[in-house]
């Protein structure tokens, strides 16, 4: 028993022991050809601090503002235009179906509950019409709310 003690004791001093080595290690910063700014050996156990260039270090773009300069991938404001055009009316004609189906929905919904007071033993499927009509709603508040957020 003393020997199996002994072996975990010796094992957690090592594993503590490496722990606390990688924490002193000093973390490395640096900017990869994409922009990305990688760390390595950072303690996660400190808050993430400003990164500082080393010295001679070359600051290169983001590989997005490079591509965004492209010409080809820019859009002129009268394509964006028609685009939010297209998107409006594909929303509007999205929300007139949905409200179609929340009709629909809550038609089924009052038939479903006199059916349910006129034979109250057999099994309602009122609970799942509850749940369409519920989701038609909110896919109609969601619809409507995209549909706001459309630029005029």
């Amino acid at each position: 028993m003393n020997m199996q003690f002994l072996c975990a004791a010796l094992a957690c001093l090592a594993c503590s022991a490496g722990a606390a080595s990688a924490q002193q290690a000093p973390a490395q910063r640096y900017i990869d050809a994409q922009g990305v700014e990688i760390i390595q050996n950072r303690d996660a156990a400190r808050p993430a601090q400003a990164a500082q260039p080393r010295a001679g270090a070359v600051r290169t773009a983001p590989a997005a503002a490079a591509a965004a300069a492209d010409p080809k991938l820019q859009v002129s404001a009268a394509e964006q235009s028609a685009r939010d055009l297209d998107r409006a009316a594909i929303l509007r004609e999205e929300l007139a179906q949905e409200m179609r189906k929340f009709e629909a929905a809550s038609k089924a919904l009052v038939q479903g509950e006199q059916e349910a007071r006129a034979q109250p033993q057999a099994g309602s499927a009122l609970p799942r019409l509850k749940e369409i009509l519920h989701t038609h709603q909110q896919n109609i508040e969601a619809i409507s709310a995209e549909l706001r957020r459309v630029p005029r």
